[in-house]
């Protein structure tokens, strides 16, 4: 993947104050088309993560992330991509695991995630 990370966490971001800006204001179609631009950065973090994870993880995340919620630490530059834990559900507790990724590419498991 040639797209570079930081880059991508920065237009991520952009984006996202525009989004803010844009709610304040009630302009919806303009939310809208940022979001859209916003999934499409998000698949590439994601494209990335899947490059860099361990094989134990890749194992358990989907192809794609439509079904992940997703969120980005904006101090720490680090983009969470957060799921039901596979490991429970055959159980009736419910626990989300999040998998991330920094700026270094570092991809981490942060099990029994809340936030």
């Amino acid at each position: 993947m040639d797209e570079n990370i930081k880059e991508l966490f920065q237009s991520w971001n952009e984006l996202n104050k525009q989004a803010e800006e844009s709610f304040g204001q009630f302009e919806f179609t303009s939310i809208k088309e940022i979001r859209e631009k916003q999934r499409t950065i998000e698949d590439s973090v994601y494209a990335i993560l899947l490059e860099n994870a361990p094989e134990n993880l890749k194992q358990i995340l989907p192809k794609d992330c439509g079904s992940l919620e997703i969120g980005f630490d904006t101090e720490n530059k680090i983009f969470y991509f957060v799921m039901l834990d596979p490991n429970y559900e055959d159980s009736e507790e419910t626990k989300l695991l999040a998998i991330t990724i920094d700026l270094n590419k570092k991809v981490s498991l942060i099990e029994d995630f809340k936030e």
